[in-house]
């Protein structure tokens, strides 16, 4: 056999023999866990689906890696949610890339069919490398029973005609619905309390309304049942709120200013600048002036004078003013400021004045921001003056026998 024959032969044998330099790329998944059958009602949106794989073949990559509707079996699911991210693709691949023998979960969300009568439905998914294969060995599926979407149901069990607005309004009911009741609403005067919760035989729903939420007068108290697919159905009761005396000072709250407190009420002894409004008629009672005015006369049939005129525990500081009207008056007014202790009005101003009959001898002790003590008094015939101890409110002109 000739040189050439031989080479040629060597060539060929090479070509028949040899190994690809890269071998074909293939997708494989092995199943590891999925969630979940579960019973929905019609229009019910269920989280927390998933399948989880291992990648047992080349690197699947964000790209074109999703979870799919099986195609051997259909092209589209009655379970679609617009949170998929196509049609057919409820979800992809959650990270950038998952290597050999790493494994991923694929979450997603379904929203359950509209159905006459309870159906079971079986879905299939597949993972798909989009553009390329669909994964071998990830043909799995899950089961859904679906409920018609019906309306739940509910109903009064103990509800009182009357509530006191210093008690709670205490009421039950009962709700159920051929899947679940999600909450149950209370309505009344403008106010809605939510029950979440069931009692422990799973269909009793209690709501403790504080008595003092609700106006007095008669109210509609609605009650609605509402399912987790947002059917509802409703109940209503009417209740009468009474008028409430929390503090059983016998003064019902509508009068009374604190109803939490007995000794604050309509006619009350007002404690001056305590910060409190005993007596309910706004504002605290300002501090009397703490003074007194000792006083003696000797009377005529034409005139009077004094014998003893003295203030005594007006404070250092406080304003004092003598004022006298009338015929015998020896000034209009005085005016000077207290060092404390006693002071001798008489000694000072009215030591030989006779007073005519009629005539008004005013004192007034003045401190700021307290009530001025004022006695007054107008002389009469062969007797000691008309006496009377008045008030002055600061900021008024002229003194009254009350001050606020």
């Amino acid at each position: 056999m000739s040189t050439v024959a031989r080479l040629f032969g060597a060539v060929i044998l090479c070509a028949l023999f040899a190994t690809p330099a890269q071998a074909q790329q293939t997708y494989f998944a092995e199943y590891k866990g999925q969630c979940c059958y579960t019973t929905l009602e019609s229009g019910e949106v269920a989280g927390g689906q998933y399948f989880e794989f291992i990648n047992r073949g080349v690197t699947w990559d964000v790209r074109n890696l999703k979870l799919a509707i099986d195609h051997n079996v259909t092209s589209s699911s009655p379970f679609w949610h617009p949170s998929w991210y196509q049609v057919g693709r409820p979800t992809r691949l959650p990270v950038q890339a998952v290597a050999k023998d790493q494994s991923a979960r694929f979450d997603f969300v379904v929203q359950a069919p509209p159905v006459g009568v309870q159906t079971l439905f079986r879905e299939h998914f597949e993972l798909v490398a989009e553009g390329e294969e669909w994964v071998a060995g990830s043909r799995v599926y899950l089961e859904y029973t679906v409920l018609p979407s019906l309306a739940p149901s509910v109903g009064f069990t103990s509800v009182p005609p009357t509530v006191n607005r210093g008690t709670t309004l205490d009421v039950v009911v009962e709700a159920s619905d051929n899947r679940a009741v999600q909450r149950v609403e209370f309505s009344i005067a403008g106010r809605t309390y939510t029950v979440t919760a069931p009692e422990a035989d799973g269909r009793t729903y209690r709501v403790q309304i504080p008595g003092g939420e609700v106006p007095a007068g008669t109210h509609a108290l609605i009650a609605r049942a509402v399912d987790r697919v947002g059917n509802f159905a409703t109940t209503t009761a009417t209740i009468t709120a009474t008028l409430a005396d929390r503090d059983g000072d016998g003064v019902l709250e509508d009068a009374d200013c604190n109803d939490a407190n007995p000794s604050v009420r309509p006619g009350a002894v007002d404690k001056p600048d305590n910060g409190i409004d005993e007596n309910c008629d706004g504002p605290d009672a300002l501090p009397r002036v703490d003074a007194t005015v000792s006083n003696s006369w000797v009377a005529t049939t034409r005139t009077t004078k004094t014998t003893i005129l003295k203030v005594r525990g007006a404070p250092a500081g406080a304003r004092i003013e003598v004022r006298c009207s009338g015929r015998g008056c020896p000034f209009s007014v005085r005016r000077f400021t207290s060092k404390g202790g006693t002071l001798d009005l008489r000694k000072q101003y009215l030591r030989r004045a006779k007073l005519r009959v009629g005539t008004t001898l005013e004192i007034r002790v003045l401190v700021p921001g307290h009530i001025a003590k004022v006695a007054r008094f107008t002389m009469r015939k062969r007797k000691a003056p008309l006496t009377a101890y008045l008030c002055l409110a600061p900021g008024a002109a002229k003194p009254t026998r009350t001050c606020a």
